[in-house]
C-alpha cells in the first residue's frame, strides 16, 4: 500500500473518537475506505500536466509562467512574476543560507494532519472549492451515480455550482425517476439542497435518526460559507504560504492540532527547505480571536505556542474562564501554564 495511505489509516485507528461503536473489522474498512478516497483527491489535485511537463508546485507554476512570457515577448509579465519569485524564495535576506528554498502555496490541513493544495491562484481549486466538495461527500454525493452516460468524465472542480450544473443536465433521465418521484411525492421542487438530503436519507440509520437529520441540516448550511464550517465543524486548518511566512487558521488551538501542523509541513514546505527559516502567523478564533504572530517552529514543537495563546486569552477572559478552558483541553498536567503549580 501507498505509504501515505497507511500513516493515513493508522492515524484514524489510534484516534478513539473515529466510530467507536462499530466493531474493529468495520473501523479498519471505514479507514482504509476513507483513507484511499483522500490519497486519490491529493493525486489529482496536487499536480497539473502543461504543455507535457509535470507541474508540482505553485512556484514551478509561477516559474513556467514567467518563463512563458519572456519566450512570447511579454516582458512586464515576465518581470513582474520573476518579481514575486524573487519576494517568495526571500533572495533580497542577506542572511541567506545554501539550503534555503522557501516554496508558496495555499492549503487545506485535514483532521488527520493531510495537506490538500487549495491555490485557486495557481489551479482550479481554491479553499472554498476543496471544502464544498468535502462537504458534498459526506452528504452522499456522487457525480459517477448522477452521470451515468459519462462517469469518468473529468471535473476541474467540484463545488456547489458545478454539482448543482451536473444535475440539471442529468434530471431528465431515467436513472433519476426515484429522485423525480421522490419530489412529487413530497410536493417539492429540484433545488441542490432537496436533492442532498434526498440521497443522505436515503442511508439514514435506525437508530438515532434525529441526530443524523441534524447532521443532515447542519451539512447542507455550511455550503453557505464553506471554508468558515469546514474549520469549525471539520477541524480544518487554513494555510496560506507566501515563501518563509506560513500563515494559518484554526479553530482551536490544542497538541493534537500542533501535530497535525507539525506532520503537514512535509508537503507544505519544499524538500529542501530550511524548516527552522520558517515563521508562523496563527489565527485562532476559539474561545476567543487570538493573533500570534511570528511563531517559530521550535515554539510549535515545544508546546511554547500554547502558553502564548493562554496568554493572550488570559487578558481577554476572565482568568478563571481561561483556565476552566485549558484544563478541558490539556487537564492539570498537559499544559506548560500549569507545571509546576499547586495541585499537579
Amino acid at each position: 500500500m501507498p505509504k501515505p495511505v497507511d500513516d493515513m489509516v493508522d492515524k484514524m485507528l489510534a484516534d478513539k473518537s473515529f466510530y467507536p461503536k462499530k466493531s474493529k473489522e468495520d473501523r479498519e474498512s471505514t479507514a482504509w475506505a476513507i483513507a484511499f478516497s483522500k490519497y486519490n483527491k491529493i493525486k489529482k489535485k496536487s499536480y497539473w500536466i502543461i504543455d507535457g511537463k509535470l507541474i508540482k508546485t505553485a512556484l514551478d507554476v509561477k516559474i513556467y509562467q514567467a518563463r512563458l512570457a519572456d519566450e512570447l515577448g511579454n516582458f512586464k509579465k515576465a518581470d513582474s512574476i520573476d518579481n514575486l519569485i524573487r519576494l517568495a524564495y526571500n533572495e533580497y535576506d542577506e542572511d541567506d543560507d545554501d539550503d534555503w528554498h522557501a516554496q508558496s502555496g495555499e492549503y487545506w490541513v485535514d483532521e488527520y494532519g493531510n495537506a490538500h493544495y487549495a491555490d485557486s491562484d495557481v489551479g482550479y481549486i481554491g479553499h472554498d472549492d476543496l471544502a464544498e466538495q468535502e462537504i458534498l461527500t459526506r452528504l452522499g454525493y456522487d457525480t459517477e451515480e448522477i452521470n451515468v452516460d459519462n462517469p469518468y468524465q473529468e471535473i476541474e472542480v467540484l463545488n456547489k455550482f458545478t454539482a448543482e450544473d451536473i444535475l440539471e443536465n442529468n434530471l431528465h433521465r431515467a436513472h433519476m425517476q426515484d429522485y423525480r418521484r421522490h419530489l412529487a411525492e413530497q410536493n417539492q421542487e429540484h433545488y441542490l439542497p432537496n436533492y442532498l438530503r434526498y440521497i443522505r436519507n436515503r442511508k439514514s440509520p435506525k437508530e438515532n435518526p434525529e441526530r443524523h437529520n441534524l447532521e443532515t441540516e447542519s451539512l447542507i448550511k455550511g455550503l453557505v460559507d464553506a471554508r468558515t464550517f469546514a474549520r469549525k465543524n471539520f477541524g480544518w486548518i487554513r494555510v496560506v504560504k507566501r515563501g518563509n511566512v506560513v500563515d494559518l487558521e484554526l479553530e482551536k488551538l490544542t497538541p493534537a492540532v500542533l501535530k497535525n501542523i507539525k506532520s503537514s509541513l512535509g508537503e507544505i514546505a519544499g524538500y529542501d527547505e530550511n524548516l527552522n527559516r520558517l515563521r508562523f502567523n496563527i489565527e485562532v478564533y476559539s474561545p476567543r480571536q487570538v493573533a500570534l504572530n511570528n511563531v517559530s517552529l521550535e515554539d510549535i514543537e515545544n508546546g511554547n505556542v500554547l502558553s502564548q495563546h493562554m496568554q493572550e486569552l488570559r487578558e481577554q477572559l476572565p482568568p478563571q474562564v481561561a483556565d476552566e478552558y485549558y484544563k478541558k483541553y490539556f487537564g492539570t498536567v498537559g499544559h506548560p501554564y500549569y507545571r509546576g503549580r499547586v495541585g499537579d
